[in-house]
């Protein structure tokens, strides 16, 4: 892979995960905006080579995603409308279609004091570990969320 590959490939992970990018032809002015230039062809095979997708946001919109676990906040941010808490549990909402996503994020992240996900199709009710309170588990959720630490 050259280092103009590697680079603009990097920059493409960099762009999804910040900006929510619904076509490829963004995707292309935000790289040239960057400094690096690229076909809508050459986009679309890096995103298929990348594993990047797209999926329906809490918004409604359309924009990619990366694939990987480690995009917990990003998932978070993308499809999480409201994270309250009960108990032991923390219970995320989201739009219809979206709790799988973010239970599967959860549950790849390994977050501290999370002992199982349960989802349905718009909600996700987090099990909070022995000794934590779903309050605890809710709070670490949105400051992952809000890019808190």
């Amino acid at each position: 892979m050259t280092l103009t590959r590697q680079r603009r490939r990097e920059l493409l992970r960099e762009l999804v995960a910040r900006y929510a990018v619904g076509s490829q032809s963004e995707l292309v002015a935000l790289l040239t905006d960057h400094g690096v230039e690229a076909t809508q062809a050459t986009v679309s095979r890096d995103l298929d080579d990348l594993g990047i997708a797209k999926l329906r946001g809490a918004d409604g919109r359309v924009a990619y995603a990366l694939p990987e676990p480690g995009g917990l906040a990003q998932r978070l941010r993308q499809f999480v409308l409201t994270i309250d808490a009960s108990g032991n549990l923390a219970v995320l909402r989201t739009p219809p279609g979206g709790a799988a996503t973010v239970a599967s994020a959860i549950d790849g992240a390994a977050v501290a004091g999370i002992l199982a996900t349960v989802q349905g199709d718009d909600t996700i009710i987090v099990v909070a570990a022995e000794g934590t309170s779903g309050r605890a588990v809710a709070d670490r959720l949105l400051a992952i969320k809000e890019n808190r630490p």
